[in-house]
């Protein structure tokens, strides 16, 4: 390998890899249709790899932890994540697991939507005692309920990590848990819940949003957040909730865009950044993540964003808060 990142065990990320295949058409076909699509490429994705490979940008390894299939793509996802500064020492790698594949269409019609469908053939996580105390001692663990619940005894240790003072962030998406009851341990002991419009629609039921997000809030004293995509996000606390504008970009791509939304905000708050200026700083990295193709295309440095989004604002006429 060409680096070897270390981390200080600060964050750690769970979860598998993909194979993210991309093909373009002119628009999604309605069911029973016949069209036509080009390749586009073949890149290395997977959700958490992806926010992880972000976060890395910005100076601070973070600890990738899952399962890894030991085939032809293994030693090259290996590679391009240690040059992303990501520490892979604790990837499990084993003809037992398989990947994921993504196939992701690109409209022409709407380039600020994706389709997406996703192969995923699922996988079971025992953590060895090694494991579990480095799961347990981080300060910050990223992940999604489908993934963390595929770690056998998930709920015994998440308690012990919340009781060593880990934080929890969980990226929600509408198909990673099965419904709000049934996966409540998860959504009470989060510290940073990320829905988007979709995942927070299943996640209220009949409930208007702010009673399904007064209950969560009353759980975790955390912080939930709404992604609007490319109008901006919400930010709700026991305390206030924020709103932030989004970005109005031409974007090519939306693939990993919330990805790269989350892992950034989470690296402002991390660093004790507030709440409006993390999500600024999140805004601007998705929106610039969608004008380029590829997942961890939104892969950049604190300054690189920060000029981005100065320049957006500067461009649209838009007033930075002081």
């Amino acid at each position: 390998m060409t680096n070897v990142a270390i981390s200080d065990g600060t964050v750690v990320f769970f979860g598998s890899h993909a194979v993210d295949y991309y093909l373009r058409c002119a628009c999604w076909p309605a069911e029973g249709q016949k069209i036509n699509a080009q390749p586009v490429g073949r890149v290395y994705g997977g959700m958490i790899p992806n926010a992880a490979s972000i976060f890395a940008g910005y100076g601070l390894p973070p600890l990738l932890m899952g399962p890894l299939e030991d085939n032809e793509d293994a030693e090259p996802i290996l590679e391009e994540l240690a040059n992303a500064a990501i520490d892979t020492r604790q990837i499990r790698r084993s003809s037992e697991f398989q990947n994921s594949y993504a196939y992701n269409f690109l409209s022409e019609a709407n380039a600020n939507e994706k389709t997406l469908i996703i192969v995923d053939p699922g996988y079971s996580f025992d953590l060895t005692p090694s494991e579990r105390a480095i799961f347990s001692r981080a300060k910050y663990i990223y992940s999604t309920i489908a993934h963390l619940t595929r770690i056998a005894d998930i709920e015994t240790v998440v308690a012990e990590a919340r009781s060593n003072g880990t934080k929890l962030f969980i990226d929600v998406e509408a198909e990673s848990f099965r419904s709000a009851e049934e996966d409540w341990w998860a959504f009470s002991s989060a510290d940073f819940l990320s829905f988007n419009e979709e995942s927070l629609g299943k996640f209220c039921g009949t409930k208007p949003a702010h009673a399904a997000i007064a209950s969560i809030l009353a759980a975790t004293r955390g912080e939930v957040i709404t992604t609007l995509g490319k109008d901006g996000c919400e930010i709700a606390t026991p305390v206030s909730t924020v709103r932030v504008s989004g970005l109005h970009v031409a974007a090519v791509d939306p693939l990993g865009a919330g990805d790269t939304f989350n892992s950034s905000y989470l690296f402002g708050r991390l660093n004790n950044w507030s709440i409006e200026r993390s999500a600024r700083f999140a805004n601007a990295a998705a929106a610039r993540s969608t004008t380029m193709i590829g997942p961890r295309s939104g892969r950049a440095s604190v300054a690189t964003v920060e000029a981005f989004l100065q320049d957006v604002e500067r461009e649209t006429g838009a007033v930075a808060p002081a």
